[in-house]
């Protein structure tokens, strides 16, 4: 008799985590879930840091190599940026960032305060670091994500990120 209320609590706390899981996978129309929900916003926080330090690199960079691919990041990320934009449906929709991760806006705001070659060589380890991390971002969606259209644009989009990434490490 003892061990009923036991059971009838661990049950109960069975019952309340089967629903958290089956919540945590549930789709929304299109076929996504919170794994595409944290892709969506993550991509979208990733590309807006990488345009923001390019865009500063355009005014503060002393290296014309490091200008060009400034202005290709610019360019590529605003591109990819509206095309992930256009893909937020669904009946959850899916967030979408408003501001870079907070560890690249510090990033970011520490790159402002430099010119030249200084400069150039601490933008340089940022565009490393934050496509070493967008190539990771974008090779998890295309593994566990679940929304078809998602994973296409992770899967069209990766190996632009893997060439700027190779571009960044080439950076003087």
């Amino acid at each position: 008799m003892i061990h009923r209320p036991a059971h009838a609590l661990a049950t109960a706390l069975l019952a309340v985590m089967l629903s958290c899981a089956a919540h945590a996978q549930e789709k929304d129309t299109l076929g996504g879930t919170a794994t595409d929900a944290g892709f969506f916003k993550n991509a979208t926080a990733s590309g807006m840091a990488e345009v923001q330090a390019s865009e500063l690199a355009l005014k503060q960079a002393s290296s014309a190599k490091v200008k060009a691919f400034a202005q290709r990041m610019v360019d590529d990320h605003t591109k990819a940026h509206d095309e992930l934009k256009s893909l937020k449906m669904g009946d959850k929709g899916y967030p979408i960032a408003h501001d870079p991760p907070p560890d690249s806006e510090k990033r970011i705001d520490a790159l402002s305060r430099l010119h030249g070659a200084d400069f150039d060589r601490e933008y340089a380890k940022l565009m490393v670091a934050d496509h070493e991390k967008a190539v990771a971002i974008f090779e998890v969606e295309i593994e566990k994500g679940s929304n078809d259209q998602l994973k296409a644009f992770a899967k069209k989009t990766l190996p632009t990120l893997k060439d700027h990434l190779k571009q960044a490490k080439a950076l003087p």
